[in-house]
């Protein structure tokens, strides 16, 4: 594969595309869900704050250990010579797909203070 068909290219992308990964999936969606499940409080904002720090460690682990996989998954739908948006389409969709999965039972183990 050609270097510029790669993303991220080189470490300080990854470290950038980490971080909006991150911050979005951390600070808007995890209280936004406790929020809409429990109530709109500033308890539950509370305690959604003292589990965040546990919920980014997940989510910056899973990033770092879905990355390889999802480019394989993304490599099994699309044709090595298809072009660069259906690439990086491709593989946004199979990373948040697999993201979505591993922390929709994770985020709840974290929250819930227990493994069911």
């Amino acid at each position: 594969m050609d270097f510029y068909m790669r993303l991220p290219r080189n470490h300080r992308e990854f470290v950038l595309f980490l971080l909006i990964v991150s911050l979005i999936s951390v600070n808007l969606i995890a209280p936004l869900i406790s929020m809409f499940e429990l109530d709109f409080s500033f308890e539950v904002w509370q305690n959604t704050l003292r589990v965040l720090p546990f919920i980014w460690l997940a989510v910056v682990s899973l990033v770092i250990l879905t990355q390889k996989p999802s480019g394989k998954l993304k490599d099994l739908i699309v044709h090595p010579k298809d072009s660069f948006r259906s690439q990086i389409t491709i593989n946004i969709l199979c990373n948040v797909f697999l993201m979505s999965f591993f922390i929709t039972l994770i985020g709840a183990w974290i929250g819930e203070g227990a493994i069911h």
